[in-house]
């Protein structure tokens, strides 16, 4: 059983990051429209903001892993509740059993007290004092019992109330877990999907994989664009459009699509000035040929220029440098029923 016990509401961690990636995106777009015409001062004004855009989306990146870590929290929350349950069973069943004995002494004393009654009327007469004395003792034992019947009382209705506070903790749990497992479900079938898509072009530059609850289809270079162009070849298009299908069936999921250049430097003669602006160029124009499919919800979709900063391989070689020339499109499920019961 998955634990949730969160103290504190998480921000709308996942909602805010969709928002923040697309003023990325539209900062990029604007910073690439005005470069050419605004001068050094204001461009450099505008990359400014670009990078803190891109800290705030770090920021969120790393709120998520905190209510993660909040969530593995809750989970020992409730593990402890459920062994204090435990202990205050074992209490009660105790206490139960104090309380048969206590009643069981009292019948065998109830009976002897009205044989004496019946046989020794003569004895209980001339006895008045010993008999005075078992009437007190059965009164003193009937107050015990009935002392002890409220605190069993009083015992099993607060076990009833954890019982049911626990009853409800459990099926929030319950409803995240199915959240989780209906997000986890959503990646793994829209990875077969893709993989069945695409696996014409398995070979030629095209990965598709799963990581951190996400599915990533990496393209490199040579599939997509000539070298310092960011114009898509025509084989490149035959895989976007074939992943442009399997997105349209699937209209809530977020798609990311992420330029990478190597460490080359690149000299533009036009607008398109260096890397940053290369690896923004190709992001779009993947997106362009992307939501050409009238079902893919343009909405959900943001292209994001990395440059040459998250490579995954060194620039020293060509292997290498042509290794981190690629396009990555990052495809995750709709989190917003996930968010909502984290909040809850």
């Amino acid at each position: 059983m998955l634990a949730f016990a969160l103290s504190e509401a998480e921000p709308r961690i996942f909602d805010l990051q969709i928002p923040i990636m697309k003023k990325l995106a539209l900062f990029s777009i604007v910073v690439f429209s005005l470069s050419s015409c605004v001068s050094s001062k204001v461009y450099k004004e505008l990359q400014s903001k670009f990078a803190d855009l891109e800290a705030e989306n770090v920021d969120l990146r790393k709120e998520r892993d905190e209510a993660q870590s909040a969530l593995k929290l809750a989970e020992g929350k409730l593990a402890n509740l459920e062994q204090e349950l435990g202990t205050l069973r074992e209490k009660s069943a105790e206490s139960a059993a104090a309380l048969s004995s206590l009643q069981s002494r009292y019948q065998d004393l109830n009976r002897s007290y009205e044989y004496l009654l019946e046989n020794n009327n003569n004895l209980l007469a001339s006895n008045q004092k010993e008999n005075q004395k078992l009437v007190e003792k059965l009164n003193k034992l009937q107050e015990e019992l009935n002392r002890k019947e409220d605190s069993l009382r009083i015992e099993n209705e607060r076990l009833e109330k954890l019982s049911a506070a626990m009853q409800s903790r459990e099926a929030r749990i319950s409803e995240l877990e199915s959240a989780i497992a209906r997000k986890d479900s959503t990646v793994k079938m829209v990875r077969q999907r893709l993989k069945d898509a695409l696996l014409n072009f398995d070979g030629k530059g095209l990965t598709v994989e799963d990581r951190n609850g996400k599915v990533y289809v990496s393209l490199s270079n040579k599939l997509l664009f000539p070298s310092a162009s960011w114009e898509v070849q025509s084989e490149g298009k035959k895989a976007l459009d074939e992943l442009a299908i399997v997105l349209a069936e699937n209209p809530d999921l977020q798609v990311t699509v992420e330029g990478h250049t190597d460490a080359d430097a690149f000299n533009g003669r036009t607008a398109v000035k260096d890397n940053w602006d290369l690896s923004v160029m190709r992001a779009t124009s993947i997106v362009k040929i992307i939501v050409a499919n009238e079902g893919v919800n343009k909405a959900n979709i943001t292209a994001a220029g990395r440059s040459e900063y998250m490579p995954i391989a060194d620039n020293d070689s060509p292997e290498g440098k042509a290794k981190n020339r690629r396009t990555e499109i990052i495809i995750e499920p709709d989190l917003s029923e996930l968010n909502d019961l984290l909040e809850d």
